[in-house]
């Protein structure tokens, strides 16, 4: 042995050794390495890898020494990644950077590396080196990551809940191990679906009632589970918001007390059914509801006692029309019901049974009330408002030949 090789700042004479004999040193640094190390000569064979690159590619070792470094990229790539090789490998000067680049594992399948590069001297001649890790997944989770803050600001900005719902399970089924996802509303109905969904799903509460549900391969990781919290969380917001529209959009045309139709509402069902008529020929039918001697109700009882009346007396009208009818309330105790395609028999048989419904015993306030009413028709096929002037005329009619009738306007 050299007596000046342990000395320091003095290299070591390693005469004409074998690439092999060469990196024997380093070698023991380079397999201590977290990344994966594979060096290349100039004529592109490759002379070393660590056992981390073997796990990496999945090859052995034995089976990758000697062969082109090609045989590790895409096939799509190697004619560029070769003659970068000859670049560097012509490039005077020492070399280092650091790229992300393309990796083919022995199996076929591709990943994503993140790669420091360099050309380094030694006896036998320059190596290309490059030490790098697979960052596939790293890649996969913020591009997720990406996918659903993207989400979450549409979801801000008023994107269709609906397309969302559906975004979202596809996000989940195209980016983690989930056999099935659905966006399953608080009336058992399904917003968005994809797959098969088991009793064995992870079930995440995305607003009142509503759930997103996944069913997994296997037990997700923590960064997994997190990224479907935070798409139920998105999905929470954006169904927030739709049914504050929802409800925003229902008192818009309702009354805030029975829940039947407002006048905005009566007006938009009176023309559409008006059009039909003037389409089809068959009248449309306007039934006005006075409540005889209501003010009494309020005055003996009180306003809250009025109120639980006028609301079962709206539930009984729905109940007396035919399901395609409107039951709308006009203000204070009057009610107006929109019919199509009557006649004076079928106007006069749902007025009748309104009349009935209403003169049924109605408890409210701890006291049984019995009430009647005044029921005004017109028929026609055109002119919303003078169709339910008609009508209210014709209840006058009823209120001046004795209350608890009903006339028909002509």
């Amino acid at each position: 042995m050299d007596a000046n090789a342990d000395e320091p700042g003095v290299v070591p004479d390693l005469g004409e050794k074998s690439v092999d004999e060469l990196l024997l040193a380093p070698s023991a640094i380079l397999e201590g390495l977290p990344d994966a190390v594979v060096a290349s000569a100039r004529d592109g064979r490759i002379a070393f890898v660590n056992a981390v690159a073997e796990q990496l590619f999945g090859y052995p070792r034995a089976e990758l020494l000697g062969r082109p470094v090609q045989t590790l990229w895409p096939a799509r790539l190697r004619d560029w990644y070769t003659r970068n090789m000859e670049l560097y490998f012509n490039t005077k000067g020492p070399l280092r950077f650091s790229t992300e680049v393309g990796g083919l594992r022995r199996d076929g399948s591709e990943f994503v590396g993140e790669m420091s590069w360099g050309i380094v001297e030694t006896t036998a001649g320059p190596l290309l080196l490059a030490i790098g890790r697979d960052i596939s997944e790293r890649r996969a989770a913020e591009a997720r990551r990406r996918a659903v803050s993207a989400m979450g600001e549409r979801a801000l900005a008023g994107a269709d809940a609906a397309e969302l719902a559906d975004d979202a399970v596809q996000l989940i089924r195209s980016t983690l191990p989930i056999v099935g996802a659905e966006v399953r509303l608080a009336g058992g109905g399904a917003l968005a679906s994809d797959g098969p969904i088991t009793e064995l799903g992870i079930r995440l509460p995305i607003g009142t009632g509503d759930e997103l549900i996944v069913v997994p391969e296997h037990d997700l990781a923590d960064e997994e589970i997190n990224l479907v919290r935070a798409v139920a969380n998105t999905l929470a917001t954006a169904l927030a918001r739709l049914r504050d529209e929802e409800r925003t959009r229902y008192e818009a045309v309702h009354d805030p007390l029975t829940g039947l139709a407002n006048r905005t509402l009566l007006q938009d069902r009176l023309e559409h059914a008006l059009r039909r008529s003037q389409r089809d020929g068959a009248a449309t039918g306007v039934l006005f509801v006075d409540v005889d001697n209501f003010k009494q109700v309020n005055d003996r009882y009180g306003h809250a006692t009025g109120d639980a009346v006028l609301v079962e007396l709206g539930s009984r009208l729905q109940t007396a029309v035919r399901p395609g009818d409107t039951v709308a309330r006009f203000g204070g105790d009057e009610f107006v019901a929109v019919c199509e395609e009557l006649n004076e028999e079928s106007a006069r048989a749902i007025g009748g049974r309104m009349l009935a419904a209403i003169q049924l015993p109605l408890p409210a306030g701890e006291v049984q009330h019995q009430l009647s009413a005044s029921i005004g028709i017109a028929l026609g096929r055109s002119e919303p408002d003078e169709l339910v002037r008609q009508a209210d005329a014709a209840v006058y009619r009823a209120k001046a030949a004795g209350r608890g009738r009903i006339e028909l306007f002509a």
